[in-house]
This record gives C-alpha cells, sequence and structure tokens, in this order.
C-alpha cells in the first residue's frame, strides 16, 4: 500500500490501482497514454468482517467406544452443535480451553490432548446490514472418562444442555452440515490411530 492508500499492479501496458473507500476497493486503471481512468467498471469490492475462533469435536472413550460432545443450543437459534467460540488472545489452543470451561464446564485438568485437525470452519451470516464471515480453526480434544458437562455455569447461557453421545446419535443430532463432516473427520482420525 503506498501513504494515499492505493496499491498499484501492472497488467500489460495498464496499471490497475486499487484504492481504499471506506469499507471498499476502488478499481482505478491507469494507462500511460490515457492517464487515469476511474472506476471505469464501477466495481467496488466490498471488505468483510471476519471473525476468528475455534471449533472443537470433543470426545471421551466409553467402554471402548468414543463418546462426542454437543450442545443444545438456545440462544440466537435452537439446534445442535459442536462447543466453538470466538478466539481469545490470538492462541488457539488456550481458546480452546477457554471455550470447553465456558460452554461445556469442563476444566482443563479433564483435557488429555488437543490436535488441530488443521481444517477450517468457515460460514457467514447478516448483522445490522453488514455481512460477517466466520472463520473458525478445528480442534480435536480427547478428555478424560469421568469427564462431564455442565452447561449451567455457561456466562452467555447459550445452551439448554450438553451430553455425550455416540459418534452415529450425534451426527444425526448437528444442525449444520459443515459441522457434521468435521464430526466425521474426527472420527476417521480416532478411528484409524
Amino acid at each position: 500500500m503506498t501513504p494515499d492508500n492505493t496499491k498499484k499492479r501492472s497488467v500489460g501496458i495498464k496499471t490497475i490501482c486499487l484504492k481504499t473507500v471506506g469499507p471498499c476497493l476502488e478499481v482505478v486503471l491507469l494507462s500511460p497514454k490515457k492517464g487515469e481512468i476511474k472506476n471505469p467498471s464501477h466495481t467496488k469490492i466490498e471488505f468483510m468482517k471476519t471473525e476468528k475462533g475455534v471449533i472443537i469435536v470433543a470426545y471421551k472413550e466409553s467402554d471402548r467406544n468414543p463418546r462426542f460432545t454437543v450442545l443444545k443450543r438456545k440462544k440466537n437459534w435452537e439446534g445442535w452443535e459442536l462447543p466453538k467460540g470466538h478466539l481469545e488472545k490470538d492462541d488457539y489452543r488456550e481458546t480452546v480451553k477457554i471455550e470447553l470451561r465456558e460452554e461445556t464446564g469442563i476444566e482443563q485438568q479433564s483435557i488429555e490432548s488437543i490436535t488441530d485437525l488443521e481444517q477450517l470452519v468457515e460460514w457467514e451470516f447478516e448483522e445490522d446490514g453488514q455481512t460477517i464471515g466466520r472463520e473458525y480453526k478445528a480442534f480435536l480434544v480427547k478428555l478424560s472418562e469421568d469427564s462431564y458437562i455442565d452447561v449451567s455455569k455457561n456466562p452467555c447461557d447459550e445452551h439448554e444442555t450438553g451430553l455425550f453421545l455416540r459418534f452415529r446419535d450425534v451426527e444425526e443430532m448437528l444442525t449444520y452440515d459443515d459441522q457434521t463432516e468435521l464430526l466425521r473427520t474426527a472420527y476417521n482420525k480416532i478411528t484409524q490411530e
């Protein structure tokens, strides 16, 4: 970026200049013969606010069969989901611990391992006329067998209840397909180990 909020790139004999105008980019073509041709196609590229966070597939072993955490949401929408939350302190692993404690009541000492699934779950929604993107990094968390869920301590009162259930049950319950796909990825990873 140049000091006047423009970014220039040569394309053949023309230069494309992108100028920031509020929350948008304005395209300007620069031609060596004609000078500046302002926004010939009236193209605007809107910036979308993107919030980062984590989404967690948490499980514990139970009689050699994993049981997965699923939460019944009641705030903003109703349905079943995996634990998730906004990125805290720019630290994904710390955010996993914070969100498990806030959303499920599971304390750090019950966490046996945290594995980055190297997968993002992304979605968009509208708020006050603005499109907001979410980009949540996925983690697999193995919990101790004596772990239990207590949603009553959630500071945002987001969930009605939380359960540990078999893979097939959680797979059928999850409201959103991207979370179901993530659950399948995690289950395959667990069963291949």
